[in-house]
Formats: structure tokens, sequence, C-alpha cells
């Protein structure tokens, strides 16, 4: 194992060794963490891997410093980085995730760009009403597919691999309901042609050439085609500035307001079309990359526990309207299980990367620690949610239960002895599956309803039981996957369903 180790001067941080080039982005992140154990949470660790430079921070205040200084550091080149590696947004776009001039900005602020209104958009059209229209539909949606499957009430149906079933189902229905309809009619293979990208982002991470991959790139390709052609019909069947409270909530070509509004914006600040493409393909990496996989770990959780499984259907249950039998979606949080399950998922899942940069000046962690002006500030949530001396500190009852292990009470706390409550509380500098800060997953709350909501309609349509128990333990998060997001399995879960005769 590559040792790190890292030593201050005159207040700036300084590597002593340094990581080979060739080492997997999976082996570097055990050794950080191993690193972390070793020498403890307070020190950030400058680490050099090849040519590339980066400083780790791990100290929850210097976390909260980061945070809260979301006005003037950036994740900019991070963002360029993955615009073109995985995305193959076109060189000549560029310039729009790597545009900085400080000189048309205040001092201390940085100059709105490209991914600010984007923003702005998401926030809000991924909240209030438009956010429960959508996941309101995204539910009908898959419980009509789910509906219309050959699985019978008088006998088992088995499942051979429940990940790649559950990518079958989920998928398409979070297109649909997001995107519209027409996306799908237009482009069948979308689905598989996305998940065969999605398995090859590492690749287009390490810049592997097309005659290494050549499938790859191809698949990428044909996905960025569909993409474009599906936009350019959507532009001449719908009108894209029809995002305010005259326009329909949604239409077969674009979807929800949310794209539209999307479209719209970047179609306003001059992107092409082939810029678009990648754009979009990006949305379609972020709406269902990380979210499916946490579907399935909270799904097989619920399996391997009947008992957890029979305490989660009952808080549902307490969900539904009893007029239709649908989802009262904001009731999911009311709901303490429902959430501490889905909160403990996301902690020992997911392993995500958070990147900070200032462009303009040193920045000050803390009176000892200063990262130089253009240092990428890196943040792991894998690390951070195995900090057992900074959880101790701010929830103490949280680590009852070592955090290795899967505990869905983990972030249930009492307000008295009858009444139990959900909260992430405090922790705002260990569990980070989203990020933090402004630049926090605007997404969460639609991956949220999505992630309760589809093992509601699961428990409410069928019976549903692993096939084998003891198989099922030996299935664990893929580690190779760090730190591209939410983990897979590594082995597949072979899963029985029955439709429930009532």
């Amino acid at each position: 194992m590559p040792c790190l180790q890292s030593r201050v001067e005159h207040g700036q941080l300084y590597s002593k060794h340094s990581v080979s080039r060739s080492v997997p982005a999976v082996l570097l992140i055990l050794t950080l963490n191993w690193l972390s154990k070793r020498w403890g949470y307070l020190s950030p660790i400058r680490v050099r891997a090849g040519s590339f430079s980066f400083t780790m921070v791990v100290n929850p205040s210097h976390i909260k410093t980061i945070l809260r200084s979301s006005r003037i550091l950036t994740n900019r080149p991070m963002m360029v980085f993955v615009m073109e590696k995985w995305f193959y947004t076109p060189k000549e776009s560029l310039h729009f995730y790597a545009a900085h001039d400080p000189h048309t900005s205040r001092p201390g602020e940085k100059p709105e760009h490209i991914h600010d209104f984007q923003a702005k958009i998401s926030i809000k059209y991924l909240s209030g009403t438009y956010l429960l229209a959508m996941s309101e539909r995204y539910l009908a949606i898959l419980k009509t597919r789910l509906l219309k499957l050959d699985i019978p009430s008088d006998g088992w149906t088995e499942i051979p691999d429940f990940y790649l079933w559950l990518q079958s189902q989920v998928t398409p229905s979070v297109i649909e309901a997001m995107m519209g309809s027409q996306i799908l009619e237009l482009y069948p293979g979308i689905v598989g042609d996305f998940w065969e990208f999605d398995r090859q982002i590492g690749n287009y991470s390490r810049g592997l050439p097309r005659w290494m991959i050549p499938s790859a790139y191809t698949t990428r390709d044909r996905l960025l085609a569909n993409i474009k052609a599906w936009n350019t019909l959507a532009n001449r069947e719908s009108d894209r500035t029809q995002h305010g409270q005259e326009g329909p909530e949604w239409d077969k070509f674009f979807g929800t307001k949310f794209i539209k509004a999307r479209e719209d914006s970047l179609r306003t600040h001059g992107m092409d079309d082939n810029a678009i493409a990648s754009e979009n393909l990006g949305l379609l990496f972020g709406s269902n990359a990380n979210a499916v996989r946490a579907v399935f770990w909270y799904i097989f959780e619920s399996f391997k526990d009947l008992d957890l499984q029979e305490s989660l259907r009952a808080e549902l249950k307490d969900c539904l309207k009893p007029e239709t039998d649908d989802f009262d979606v904001p009731k999911f949080s009311n709901k303490p299980l429902l959430q501490s399950t889905y909160a403990e998922v996301l902690r020992l899942r997911v392993a995500t990367t958070m990147t900070r940069t200032n462009e303009d000046a040193n920045f000050k962690l803390g009176p000892d620690y200063t990262v130089d002006k253009n240092m990428t500030m890196t943040i792991f949530s894998s690390i951070t949610a195995h900090n057992r001396e900074a959880w101790e500190n701010m929830r103490p009852e949280s680590v009852t239960k070592p955090l290795d292990e899967f505990w869905p009470e983990r972030f249930i706390v009492q307000k008295s002895n009858k009444d139990a409550r959900f909260s992430v509380e405090g922790l705002t500098e260990c569990w980070m599956p989203y990020g933090g800060g402004q630049r926090m997953c605007p997404g969460r709350h639609f991956a949220k309803n999505e992630i309760i909501g589809t093992l509601g309609l699961l428990l409410e349509l069928f019976e549903c039981e692993l096939v084998d128990l003891q198989q099922a333990e030996q299935v664990k998060p893929d580690k190779r996957w760090e730190p591209y997001g939410t983990l897979p399995p590594t082995k597949k879960v072979a899963v029985r369903l029955r439709r429930r005769a009532e």
C-alpha cells in the first residue's frame, strides 16, 4: 500500500510522498481512509497522484469552513473535467464551464456562469409543487409499469438479477416522468445504452483512447446522437419557453417545466445542439446512476431483514391516500424509520467526492492551515461517514452501533420516551451523500421520494423475498466504483415476487 504523509511548514501544507499515477482510484481511497484512521482526522493531507494534486480535507471544522465559503469557492475545475471526459462536451463549448474572470465581479465574488443559472433553475423546479408533481408522476408511471408485468398471485416469479431488473423498471419511469415519453419512443434502447455508458465511467475518467475501448465510445456516441435527435424534435413540437404559470405541467416532448426551463436557459446563453446533448446526457446520469443504485440497496436491506420490512411497510401503509391507494408523498418526510433507513443506506453505499477550489487567492482552512490558490480541496463522503470521533462529538447516540455496520435506526432521535423522530441535524460535516453547502445536489428531494416510493410500490403490489438469504449476506457494495458515487452490488441478487391477491 502506498504511504502518504503530510507536514506543515509556515502554515502551508506539503506532501512528503506521492502516489504513482497508475494507482487505481479505489486503492487511492483505501489508502487515504487508512491514513485518516492512522493519523487522525485533524490535519488536511496533500496528495499527489502523478501530475494531479489535491488536498484531502477530513477535519469537520475545516469541512464546515469550506461549506460556509461557497461564495468564494468553486467546483469549476472538476466540472470541466467531468463534462469533457464523461459527457464529451465539445472543446469549443467547454468555456461555458471553465470561464472565470475575477475582474467582472465584485471583490470576493465569482461571476455567474452556466451552472449558476442551472442551479437556480434546479432549486426552483425541483422543490415545492413542481417536486410533488414530478414525484407523483414517477410513482404513477412506475405503478402502471409494474401492474403490466406478468407476475401472478398464485405462484412465485423469480428474478435472477434484481439490480438489473430494477434498472429496467425504474430508469424509464424516471426518464418519462422528468423528460417526457417521446424520448423513450424515439430511442427504445436508451435504458440499456445508458447503463452500459455508466459502466464505462471509470474508463472515460482515465482518458483511455477510443482504440482501447471502442464499444464504450460507440455507446456514448449513440446516446449523444439520439439525445440530440430527441432535443431537435422536442423543440419543433413543443414550446420550451412555456415553463411559467401558463404552461402545461408536463408534455410528451419535453416532459416537465424543469426540462423546458433548462433548455430555454441553455439556448439563451448560446449553447449549440452538441453541447446541449452533452448537458442532457449529464442530466440523465445525475437523475439515474446514483439514485437507482440507492433504490436497490434500500429495497435489498428491507428484504434481508423481515422485521425491518414489516416496520417499513407499516409506515408506508400510513402514507397511502385512502380514497385512491396512491401515496401521499409528503407523508414520507413524517416517518422516522423510512427516512432513517434511507439515510443509513446513503451513508454506507454512497462514495462520492466533493471538490472546491479558490481560484483567486490562498484559502485559510483554519489558523494553522492554508491551501494554495488553485489547489483543489477534496472531501470524500465515504471517509466522513466513518469518522467515529466526529459522529460521537456531534451525536453520541449515533455510534451506539459501529459505523461499519448497517443500522436503520441510526438517524432516529427521541424527543421524549414515546416520540421518535428522524434527524440529520448536527451531522452536516459527517453525512454528505449529496455534497454540502450551497452546491448540494438539488435533486436530492426527488431522489428521496423515488427511493422510498419505489419500495412502497413493490411492497404494496407484491409479496417479496430473497431466493437465498445466506447468499445475499455475501453481497457487498463494490468498492471498485469509489469515488464515482453510489456503489453497485458485488454479486447478483435473486428475488421472488408474487402479486398480492388483495
